[in-house]
């Protein structure tokens, strides 16, 4: 692969970012919430919500060991 230096660009590299007249600049939230419904992990999140519950085993205690705790 031979890469070459063009400068192909070098008239419009330093210009400044285009900013429209007509509309505002939308908020870092509203951008993100366009792609929500495109989530790449489908599921994800309920996953992490089961796997976040804390887990207890009852321990069942037999008749000595119910008596010791209770003495």
């Amino acid at each position: 692969m031979n890469i070459e230096n063009t400068h192909r660009y070098d008239d419009i590299i330093d210009m400044p970012h285009h900013q429209s007249k007509r509309h505002r600049r939308m908020a870092m939230g509203q951008r993100a919430s366009q792609f929500m419904p495109f989530a790449a992990l489908a599921g994800y999140e309920d996953l992490l919500r089961e796997t976040a519950k804390v887990r207890q085993r009852q321990v069942e205690l037999g008749e000595d060991a119910q008596e010791a705790l209770n003495a």
